[in-house]
């Protein structure tokens, strides 16, 4: 793959989540401005797991077989759909934002294995790669998350889908000038590639990888379901809720530069409990009714969040070939989309049941339980691994 072919990956990754950050922000926003009640909120926060997790996992088959560049048109598509259909439906329509949020769902769902396999395909630097993919993609997810809220208010609520279509759109027409590269090993048919999941799932790398990713996404999901709504809470604006709560995305474009640095220097292991222990302390720093620190603690979890992503991509890649490369990566993905799926649900009872404070100190206690589990886990990881350490495989 060409530097160029990377770098229009990096840049339609990076359209493609300003689109779907703003259009994430702005489910919520238009849900409080109907007066629905917080619940529900999170009812639709958690809509586009529904598509979202299937096609994350139908995704590694389909990158295995079609390859990347098909993957990617047809998560584009969607993106474009999703705003337009938000955008030209009916005045304050539920029907309108569910549909919104399934579309948005599929394209998120199947973007990130065909993405995360096109940039991982050069074992050289290989961590670097993923680094700057999280970083550009994080960008794309900080002017998203900041500008939806603004954008809201300027230009109304329809404004901002608008906005959120038309990036998708140039994100489309970037993606179609990608080559089309095909596995040297591909699996014979889709169904071949699709039977190979379950024995992809037992792996224990992909195991213990994904739960690394399900504390990678509890700070994703709560800075695109209950941070911004916990901030209004406690009486700022929209546009200001917006900004603070780009900070988990701006975290983790400044990871995404040291990512590889800190494999390198540190190693897997180490990384990956220091990132653990620091989202479960950030997580319940976020209880405490203080606007700066929870900005400070918004900020560390996107922070840890950037290592953790780039430390599965790169274990995962790096112990996969060119024919289950999206297969691993899919699998393991699936268990980020049942988080990011959970928190927002889990969030709305616990707020109604405990109040802000005491939901997050339970997704603290949640985040340094995974951790404690990972642990728990990582030598099982070790020793089923050929090479005996699996820090070898890894290429920064």
């Amino acid at each position: 793959m060409t530097a160029s072919n990377v770098r229009k990956v990096y840049i339609s990754g990076f359209l493609f989540n300003v689109s779907f950050l703003a259009f994430a922000i702005l489910i919520p926003l238009d849900a409080l401005a109907q007066h629905l009640p917080v619940l529900l909120v999170g009812v639709l926060a958690a809509v586009p797991g529904i598509l979202q997790l299937p096609m994350r996992i139908l995704s590694g088959p389909l990158v295995d077989r079609l390859g990347e560049r098909w993957v990617l048109g047809v998560t584009f598509t969607l993106a474009t759909l999703a705003g337009g259909i938000v955008t030209l439906g009916p005045s304050s329509s539920m029907l309108s934002l569910i549909l919104g949020q399934l579309c948005i769902g599929a394209a998120r769902g199947l973007f990130w294995p065909a993405a995360q396999s096109e940039v991982s395909r050069e074992p050289e630097n290989r961590a670097r790669a993923l680094g700057l993919f999280t970083s550009f993609t994080k960008g794309g997810a900080l002017i998203g998350t900041a500008a939806a809220g603004g954008i809201a208010q300027i230009a109304g609520i329809r404004g901002g889908f608008a906005f959120s279509a038309a990036l998708g759109l140039i994100s489309l027409v970037m993606g179609a000038t990608l080559p089309k590269t095909l596995p040297s090993a591909r699996p014979s048919s889709l169904s071949a590639a699709i039977y190979h999941l379950l024995p992809a799932a037992r792996q224990p790398f992909v195991i213990v990888n994904g739960l690394v990713a399900v504390l990678c996404a509890i700070p994703q999901s709560l800075a695109q379901s209950f941070y911004p709504v916990a901030l209004i809470q406690l009486g700022l604006k929209s546009g200001s809720a917006s900004l603070i709560t780009a900070l988990t995305s701006f975290g983790m474009i400044i990871s995404g530069f040291f990512g590889a640095w800190a494999l390198r220097r540190m190693g897997m292991r180490p990384v990956v409990m220091l990132s653990a222990g620091s989202i479960g302390l950030a997580l319940g720093a976020t209880a405490v009714h203080q606007i700066a620190l929870d900005a400070v603690a918004i900020f560390i979890g996107g922070f840890f969040a950037g290592w953790l992503n780039i430390a599965f991509l790169t274990a995962v890649s790096s112990r996969s070939h060119d024919g289950d490369r999206g297969t691993n990566l899919g699998v393991t993905q699936a268990f980020f989309v049942l988080a990011f799926v959970g928190t927002p649900l889990i969030s709305g009872w616990l707020f109604g049941a405990i109040g802000r404070a005491g939901t997050f100190e339970a997704e603290g206690v949640l985040g340094l339980s995974v951790g404690l589990l990972i642990m728990t886990l990582w030598r099982w990881q070790e020793q089923s691994t050929p090479a005996g350490n699996p820090d070898k495989l890894v290429h920064f």
